[in-house]
């Protein structure tokens, strides 16, 4: 009687999670699940078997590198779904703040909808000890049921914002779930008449919508860059579900350089999903510098830590804070 009463109270009280990494935890304490995690599927890629393998000779290093100083850090991280319960934990908080703090300019996606708060108290969290971070915001898009924010944060010491030319893309017709969303800077530090002055394009794509929407890259990189405000340098940043093998020579076309080149953009080392995108034609700016940051070796993090932040590897690449490359 005591084993079969024990059971009931068991099965009504408590919830078993997964097999394979068996957990117990009582059901009014269950966390909300965060959408959209990665999938194990990455469908856009030139490669066979869908996953990058780096090359034998290369050793990825352990995060972020030193750089030169003068440069421009600019980069791209999917959240795979950062909401309430990311920021309330506080480890997975304290390595949010150690990550975003290496860029200059980060551009985030998968940030849920539902709280319009998260990023300033994200940005609050970032500035406490006098740090000096700001954001834009896009306009919610998707699903419905579950909508997404894209967001760009800055170091302001580092760049300046002109909010006056910061938009979402319209998109009437829907071809792309998520709307891109467009911000302009200026380096900070070198006098204005030779400071550079750039455009980062904020793209997420929908996975199951990937070979259609990354179809549509080349018509937005002109499209912004011909929408009237005169800037010929265009950053594309994002979550783009599509390997550099494809979309450079397939989508993008030769002249287009990926920061991350054949290297996986996420902690289990399979796919690389996550890049930023440069036309070399007009962007020399751009020094040639870049990849994903591991953040799990830099800071000595296992799967489980790591996965509590995200389940992708933020991605970089360097500028010279100067017009034309110029030191």
């Amino acid at each position: 009687a005591l084993l079969i009463g024990g059971g009931a109270y068991f099965v009504k009280n408590f919830k078993v999670a997964g097999l394979d990494k068996l957990s117990i935890h009582p059901v009014s304490e269950e966390k909300p699940v965060e959408p959209d995690p990665l999938d194990d599927v990455m469908f856009v890629s030139s490669r066979p078997d869908s996953t990058v393998v780096p090359p034998t000779n290369v050793v990825a290093p352990p995060g972020l590198q030193p750089r030169d100083v003068d440069h421009l850090r600019i980069g791209s991280w999917a959240m795979s779904g950062f909401g309430p319960s990311k920021l309330a934990d506080d480890s997975a908080r304290i390595n949010l703040m150690r990550i975003i703090r290496q860029f200059d300019v980060i551009a985030l996606q998968q940030i849920t909808a539902d709280e319009r708060d998260l990023i300033p108290r994200l940005v609050e969290e970032l500035n406490e000890g006098g740090r000096t971070f700001d954001y834009a915001l896009g306009e919610p898009s998707g699903p419905v049921e579950r909508s997404e924010q894209l967001a760009i944060l800055f170091n302001v010491d580092r760049v300046h914002i002109d909010r006056s030319q910061t938009y979402s893309v319209s998109d009437p017709q829907n071809r792309m779930t998520y709307d891109p969303m467009v911000a302009w800077f200026r380096a900070a530090e070198p006098p204005p008449e030779y400071a550079w002055t750039f455009t980062v394009v904020n793209v997420r794509i929908n996975l199951s919508r990937a070979a259609a929407e990354v179809a549509l890259l080349p018509t937005l990189f002109s499209s912004v860059r011909s929408d009237g405000r005169g800037e010929d340098d265009v950053v594309m940043a994002g979550l783009f579900q599509a390997d550099d093998s494809y979309m450079i020579p397939s989508v993008m076309g030769t002249g287009v350089a990926a920061a991350v080149r054949s290297t996986p953009t996420d902690i289990f080392n399979r796919h690389q999903t996550s890049n930023l995108l440069v036309d070399e034609s007009h962007t020399n700016e751009y020094v040639g510098l870049g990849g994903p940051d591991d953040f799990l070796r830099a800071f000595n993090l296992n799967l489980c830590e790591a996965e509590a932040v995200s389940s992708h590897l933020p991605v970089f690449a360097e500028f010279t804070a100067t017009e034309g490359g110029l030191r």
